[in-house]
């Protein structure tokens, strides 16, 4: 008898703060980079995608991508050249 434990999992693997324009102001936000694996016994093997999320503390916006939420297609071009990085 086989008994597997298998699952996914969300990881971070970046996090940077960048300038973004905010309704003609300069503003700070908070991205983070995150990747999605499939786990075999807790260990992650196989990388499925990566996720972000954008945190604005000037306007105290948070968007994820991904799942049920959707990010503006400005934010997600953000993230996505920050998540080149990692």
């Amino acid at each position: 008898m086989f008994f597997f434990i298998a699952g996914s999992t969300k990881k971070l693997v970046g996090q940077e703060t960048r300038k973004i324009n905010k309704n003609g102001f300069m503003v700070n936000a908070d991205i983070k980079v995150f990747k999605n694996y499939i786990t075999l016994f807790f260990i992650p093997l196989i990388p499925i995608g990566k996720n972000y999320s954008i945190y604005i503390p000037h306007a105290d916006e948070y968007y994820e991508s991904g799942g049920f939420s959707k990010m503006p297609e400005a934010y997600l071009e953000i993230c996505k050249e920050v998540g080149r990085k990692f």
